[in-house]
Order: C-alpha cells, then structure tokens, then sequence
C-alpha cells in the first residue's frame, strides 16, 4: 500500500498565501486578476500552465523576470506565514507508526517543496534520505497527465492499483484517476461533497477512515 500526498493545500496550507502574491505581482505589471480568481484559475497547476494561460489571455506579457520575481516573493510569504494542513502531522505519523509507505507528488519544483516541507517542519516526514519526494521535474509531463503519479508509485515500488492518492484540486483529481489509482479528495471547503470521489472535510475524518480500514 502506497499513499501519494500532494503538496500545496493537502500538506502545507500554501493555496492563499500564493493566490495573493501572485495577484498583487500581477497588479504591479498591470495585469487585474483577484486573489481569488488566481486561485481558481490556477489552483493545482503548474507555473508553465500558468504563464501560459496568462500570455494567452493578458492583453501585455509578462515581464522575462516575472517568473524570478514571484519565486521570491513567494517564498518570502511562505517563510512568514506557511502552516502545515491542520492535522495532516497525525495522519503522517499515523502512516509511520503502521509501516505505511506514502511520499508527495507535486506540481511545484524540488526546491519549492524542500522549502515548504521544511518551514512546517514537515520535512522530518519528507526528505532525501527517505527518497519519497517527487516533483514535475521528474517526469516529461506533470499533472492532470499521470506520469508524476506513475513514476512516485515506480520508484516507491508500489502497484498503481494499491496506491492511493490525497488530492484537492482538479487537476490532481485527473491525474490520480488517469493513473488508475485510489483518490481521496481532501476537501475542506465541500467543493466536491455531491462528487463520486471519496471526500474528506478534515484530516482528523481522513485518520478515522483510515484506522478504520486498518482494525478491519
């Protein structure tokens, strides 16, 4: 048994924080789109998906440092305010303490998920020894494609088949059922209570699911 976490919004509460940054860089090169508008139009992808809707759409393009200037602030934000999920520790240590094989797959680069792993303290669960960390930069595709998901569950050693994946964002929900693994969706907000997903407004209901299925 495998379980994938994703990163932003399901290990670490980062999906506010880098909805206004990226809206208030935005403004500053003339570009109006809300926080909130940043957040649903790029919630669960990658940057190149995002610069990309944006020179589509945008009547200017983006500055060539835009990228570079949103790095930073972004981790600027993050190194102020980032908190892990509420509960998402327990549910960690509930995987270690039953010998449960689990890692992240994320849209965002290593470097970013080093960092956000580590300003939570989540990097005790997460690191380079373990070798249960996985980033687009692993595969030729990130998601909604499967290949990120795919390769985690390869280099874990675990079949697609006994793999479940946490998600919270559509496009990780695709890649999950591209792959043909399990998918719980950690939905805070109940986005997608009339869903045929498995859905879960906390992480302390996901840990009663789960000990559930293990005292079976």
């Amino acid at each position: 048994m495998l379980i994938i976490f994703d990163c932003d919004g399901v290990l670490v509460d980062s999906e506010p924080l880098a909805a206004a940054v990226f809206s208030e860089l935005l403004a500053a090169v003339g570009i109006t789109l809300s926080a909130q508008q940043c957040y649903e139009k790029f919630h669960g992808h990658s940057l190149r998906y995002c610069f990309d809707w944006l020179e589509q759409t945008a009547e200017k393009p983006l500055p060539d440092d835009f990228g570079e200037r949103l790095a930073c602030a972004t981790r600027d934000a993050f190194n102020q305010h980032l908190k892990p999920v509420s509960g998402v520790e327990q549910i960690l240590q509930m995987l270690v303490d039953h010998n449960v094989s689990y890692c992240v797959a994320s849209n965002g680069g290593h470097k970013k998920i080093a960092s956000s792993l580590a300003t939570t303290g989540l990097d005790k669960f997460f690191n380079q020894e373990r070798g249960n960390c996985f980033s687009i930069e692993d595969v030729h595709q990130g998601k909604p494609a499967p290949d990120l998901f795919l390769h985690a569950a390869e280099v874990m050693g675990v079949p697609a088949r006994f793999t479940t994946v946490i998600e919270d964002s559509p496009s990780g929900m695709s890649a999950a059922l591209a792959a043909g693994m399990n998918l719980f969706v950690y939905d805070e907000n109940n986005a997608y209570a009339d869903s045929e997903y498995l859905t879960f407004a906390s992480m302390v209901a996901l840990g009663e699911y789960l000990q559930a299925r293990w005292r079976r």
